[in-house]
């Protein structure tokens, strides 16, 4: 009978349902486990499913017994790849969930930030409009995407679609890509100073790599137009926070959509909290991929993938 354990169930929101696998099995699941809890939790099982509890070296070779690790997410950055394959342990992942929702997500940010909502509402709060002599109160730039240049970071399934739902609104898309990618068709492919440089917002759409950890940086946002606006749904450390909010105080750049955090839950006393009391910067916390439909494809292909590596056709493995 194989032992299946669910490290950290309480990350995949309500009403998501988990199928359960097609070959006989015990299934234990925890809400959340911490890295003190992790070997006491793991050693019996031969399959885990995993957010984002982290599987280093030391703890791997620590569980003998594990043959796979089921990555509940995209992103791989939780398990060490190469000590696993070492010690015959395979990893899958689950690509591609949530390219509408992330993607619907990016637009939504862009949307509030280009047309001010939260400078509205607030302004309203404070009795504003209602002090006004005029049936509208625009006391904030109001500014329409058509015509206006995206340029997005990172060549992937969710950036190819932010570009698709970009078009249908008229603007113009372009793109840079961390991997050195030389073609991507249909599509302009420029250099980061270029992109930076030329669009009117900047979309981030990349892994975190020792390459990209503070991609953006202060100097990097010193390229940006002063009118633009920068998003990030990818890692938190891809954008040096100190940076943006020193932009944003003094009107380097326009606006900031931010998603994810280099710690996450952030602190209480962390940037990102005072980057979450500017009128000019939309906070989300890491949900950009969280839809409910998201969220239930998320979980049937974990559970495809345990069911194919039991049956020796292994799918979605990345080591």
């Amino acid at each position: 009978m194989r032992q299946v354990v669910f490290l950290d169930s309480a990350t995949i929101g309500d009403g998501i349902n988990i199928p359960s696998p097609n070959f006989t099995h015990k299934w234990t699941k925890f809400d959340r486990t911490n890295a003190t809890q992790t070997l006491m939790r793991a050693q019996n099982a031969d399959l885990i499913i995993t957010n984002k509890v982290v599987f280093n070296k030391a703890l791997l070779s620590q569980l003998p017994q594990l043959r796979h690790i089921a990555i509940a997410a995209t992103g791989t950055n939780c398990v060490d790849l190469l000590a696993a394959r070492a010690f015959g342990i395979d990893v899958s992942n689950v690509p591609g969930y949530a390219t509408r929702s992330a993607s619907e997500h990016v637009m939504s940010m862009i949307l509030s930030l280009r047309r001010n909502l939260l400078a509205f509402q607030t302004d309203i709060a404070k009795g504003k409009w209602q002090a006004s002599d005029q049936f509208c109160f625009y006391n904030d730039p109001i500014l329409d995407l058509y015509g206006s240049t995206l340029g997005l970071i990172g060549t992937g399934a969710i950036a190819q679609q932010v570009a698709y739902v970009a078009k249908a609104f008229g603007m113009r898309v372009i793109f840079h890509s961390v991997s050195e990618r030389k073609i991507l068709e249909g599509e302009e492919l420029v250099s980061l100073n270029y992109l930076l440089e030329n669009s009117d917002i900047v979309s981030l759409h990349c892994p975190l790599t020792p390459a990209t950890e503070n991609l953006i940086n202060a100097r990097r946002l010193e390229l940006m137009r002063h009118s633009a606006i920068l998003i990030n749904t990818a890692r938190g450390s891809v954008v040096d926070l100190e940076a943006l909010h020193h932009a944003l105080l003094n009107k380097k750049i326009a606006g900031a959509g931010i998603d994810v955090a280099p710690q996450e839950p952030p602190p209480s006393d962390s940037i990102v909290m005072q980057l979450n009391t500017l009128l000019n910067c939309v906070v989300t916390p890491h949900t950009a991929w969280a839809s409910q439909q998201a969220s239930q494809l998320l979980m049937d292909q974990v559970v495809a993938n345990l069911n194919a590596f039991v049956t020796g056709q292994s799918i979605n493995i990345v080591n």
